[in-house]
């Protein structure tokens, strides 16, 4: 049975995900998404009843409660005002609405890397930018709760945004949020003197980001520029050999049997070093340590420490 990673979902899959998981607040255990719901609805009805509102002051509300309703779509809308209505009235399963189109293309794109399956190939471009600029219209306009759902959904996917285009920053939430991990991870990479990720003003640099996330099979890399047809590649095939967890550093390096110098491994921190003769026996120390720490050349060929900061399955050859 295969296995559903991003890496094997179809564009198709991939849409269908977010109608089916994230709207009734699926999320995969052990990221920073555990126990989120991405269901719109409430604050989405809560934004509406604030320029309902407004406008009955300004059309009078037995003026303007007729047009007001008709706005509202779908099968089950019940009562005869917009006020019985919302008493009930579910807009994220609406999916036609156009109250709701904005949000969800938003999150298909964010979360997903994919555009609307209507959405022409050779217009996809324009459209990913079309919709860049109207959900920065719409922060500035609406002023959706800061942290509520809506906001991450459009952070999430202005962040894709400069991810793909490898311009621009990242805000911390929606990179751990992309990564599959928790912010306090992104944060404890961040305080790495070796981290593979540049800060920015408000969060990282786009172009560290996407070179982060190359590494991250949690990743659902952008794949919007292809035409669906086309089916996902793996990264890489199966492992057919043996199979061992080796610490990855901050710069993305990894604890390999090539660190032997002058015929041992030297582990541990600074002041703490502990050597070994052989790599198993190297390895089976930095598992058990809490921090795995060890000793590796930089690029001008200095060995200095550095700390691991995630785990890498690789084959033992």
């Amino acid at each position: 049975m295969t296995t559903t990673l991003p890496e094997n979902m179809t564009a198709a899959d991939r849409r269908q995900a977010w109608f089916e998981n994230e709207l009734t607040g699926y999320a995969r255990s052990g990221t920073s998404e555990a126990n989120m719901s991405w269901d719109y609805g409430d604050e989405l009805l809560e934004i509406l009843t604030g320029h309902f509102l407004a406008l009955e002051k300004i059309l009078g509300a037995k003026e303007i409660a007729a047009p007001l309703f008709a706005l509202l779509h779908g099968p089950d809308i019940e009562g005869e005002t917009w006020r019985e209505a919302f008493e009930t009235y579910q807009p994220t399963l609406t999916q036609a609405w156009t109250g709701t189109l904005l949000i969800d293309n938003a999150g298909i794109y964010g979360l997903y890397g994919v555009t609307p399956a209507e959405i022409a190939h050779t217009d996809r471009a324009a459209w990913v930018e079309d919709l860049a600029q109207r959900l920065v219209a719409f922060r500035a306009d609406v002023h959706p709760v800061p942290g509520g759902v809506i906001d991450r959904i459009t952070n999430l996917a202005l962040a894709r945004r400069a991810i793909d285009a490898r311009e621009g920053e990242v805000d911390l939430v929606s990179l751990a949020l992309l990564g599959g991990v928790t912010e306090g991870r992104i944060r404890n990479i961040l305080s790495g003197s070796d981290s593979a990720l540049e800060r920015s003003a408000q969060g990282v640099t786009a172009a560290s980001a996407a070179d982060w996330l190359k590494g991250r099979k949690e990743y659902f890399a952008s794949i919007w520029q292809n035409p669906d047809e086309v089916a996902p590649e793996p990264a890489s095939a199966d492992f057919t050999g043996e199979v061992i967890f080796v610490p990855v550093a901050g710069d993305g390096s990894t604890f390999g049997p090539e660190l032997l110098r002058n015929g041992h491994y030297t582990i541990g921190a600074k002041g703490a070093e502990v050597q070994y003769d052989t790599f198993e026996a190297a390895l089976k120390a930095l598992h058990r340590m809490d921090t795995p720490r060890w000793r590796r050349p930089n690029t001008a060929g200095n060995w200095g420490i550095v700390s691991g900061r995630d785990w890498k399955r690789v084959e033992k050859k």
